[in-house]
Formats: C-alpha cells, structure tokens, sequence
C-alpha cells in the first residue's frame, strides 16, 4: 500500500490531491536537500546564535544581579522587550525597519542578530536566577577569606552558578533551534525554507513535512535528553 492508499483509508484521501510523483524519488531528493542545503545553515546559524546570546545573556545578567545603577534600569528594559515580543516581530524590526534608518543587513546577519537579541534575553534571566540561587552562606565565607568581589565571583558564586544554569541553559538552546525556523521568512535557505520550496515544486506538503519534522526531531531530541540528565545529576549533586 503506498501513502496516499494509507491517508485515503484512514479519511483524509478526499481532501488530498493524488502523488503527482514518484514518493521514493521525492523522499530521496528531499533527504539529499535537506542533508546539504538547509541543516548546514540552520546548525551554523543555530550555533553562531546561541554562542553570541550566551555572551550577551552573561554580560546582562551578571550586570543585573550586581544592580549597577542606571545600567541595570535599561537592561531591566531590554530583557522585559524581547520577552514581551514575539521573536517574528524582532525579526521583522531588523530586516524591515532599520532600512529606513540606512541601516542595511544581509539575511543572514539579521537572523543572528534577531536570534542574538532574543534568545539573550532569556538566558540573562536564567544567569541571573542562578546567581541569586546561591546561599548567602556562600557569598559570608568568601567575605570571611578576605576575597573581593571580582575574587568571589570568579572563585566561589560564578563557578556554582554555571553549573546550576546547564540544564534551562539546554533546555533554552532546544527553543532556539527551533526558533531558526521562523527566519525562512527573510529568504534564508534554512531547513523550513527549504521544505517550502520543495513543497511548492513537488506538490507534497506531507511527505515534505513530515520529513522536515523529522530532521528537527533528530536536531532537538539529544539536546533534550542531555537537559534531562544535567537536571538529574545537578539535583544529586546538591541533594
């Protein structure tokens, strides 16, 4: 029985237009398109992203927690935006907007600044969080040794902090992976404009779909796992 037997039997034939195609020849070309044009720029576009949202994400979030005066009121500003918007309004900001003020960028830096902004945003809040988690005990016995504060942060609080921040910092990237996605509505040839395109030549949005899906699946599920574990070790850890 091929696909498009299967969907009919189950009740959905009606609304489908019959394989105009070969399936194997389709699911092929899509695996081969997929492998070799979108998953290289959406990894590297996920990576280059989340590294610079990490480095953002500290910065913001150390300044918080240390509430530097003025600073802290503006970042208080920055992270409630991103937050309160949704990640296609910042993308469209960038790419639509900035033009009118003579400043232009290419596709694929305005999704790594739109990823960098947003996701940042996020993960200042989960530095910062990390930061306050640790005991007040912590902060008096470096106190007691003399330590100043750079010394206590980089010795004692910053150490601790990275390793409670592991897991929701896992569970964040998960989010930005797939938030990569929504940059195909700039014309960059990420894994979803890929499918779009393909979509739009072979006339199969299951098929393409369904395969799209499976690409992310296999992108986002080890890192889930290794959140769960992090999760599962830290909690032993501080049992």
């Amino acid at each position: 029985m091929d696909l498009h037997s299967w969907i009919r039997d189950y009740g959905s034939g009606d609304a489908m237009e019959p394989f105009s195609g070969d399936v194997l020849l389709i699911t092929r070309t899509l695996f081969v398109l997929y492998f070799t044009k979108g998953l290289p720029v959406t990894i590297y576009l996920s990576l280059l992203g989340f590294i610079t949202a990490m480095l953002l994400g500290f910065v913001v979030g150390l300044i918080r927690f240390l509430r530097v005066p003025i600073i802290r009121d503006l970042l208080q500003a920055y992270v409630d935006g991103m937050r309160g918007l949704p990640f296609l309004m910042v993308l469209y900001f960038l790419f639509h907007v900035l033009p009118f003020f003579d400043i232009r960028l290419t596709a694929f830096a305005t999704a790594v600044l739109a990823l960098t902004l947003h996701t940042g945003a996020y993960i200042s809040e989960i530095v910062r969080g990390c930061l306050l988690a640790i005991p007040k005990t912590q902060h008096e016995s470096a106190q007691s040794l003399a330590l100043n504060l750079r010394q206590r942060l980089q010795y004692v609080i910053i150490p601790q902090a990275v390793s409670l921040s592991l897991p929701p910092l896992a569970g964040q990237s998960v989010l930005h992976i797939k938030d990569t996605s929504v940059v195909s509505i700039i014309a960059l040839a990420e894994l979803t404009r890929v499918g779009r395109i393909q979509m739009q030549t072979n006339g199969e949005p299951l098929l393409t779909y369904a395969i799209l899906a499976l690409f992310y699946f296999v992108l986002c599920y080890p890192v889930l796992k290794l959140s769960i574990g992090l999760e599962g070790r830290i909690a032993r850890k501080f049992r």
